[in-house]
């Protein structure tokens, strides 16, 4: 028996990708959506990193470690 991986059963199976024929449209589209996705988790993140600020300000407030 080789050291290395047999072709037989374990071998993971072979995709072949196939090329995008998108029309312009379909391609704009595409771009269009995947930019609106982008922002809606660029807003999400900057949500939760207002959050967590926010509770940590509280909190440091609150046991008088600032101001």
């Amino acid at each position: 028996m080789s050291q290395g991986r047999e072709e037989g059963r374990d071998a993971m199976p072979r995709v072949e990708l196939a090329e995008a024929r998108w029309s312009e449209e379909q391609k704009a589209e595409f771009l269009r959506r995947r930019r609106a996705r982008n922002y809606l988790l660029l807003m999400a993140l900057g949500g939760f990193c207002l959050i967590v600020y926010v509770i940590a300000m509280v909190k440091l407030h609150e046991y008088g470690q600032m101001w």
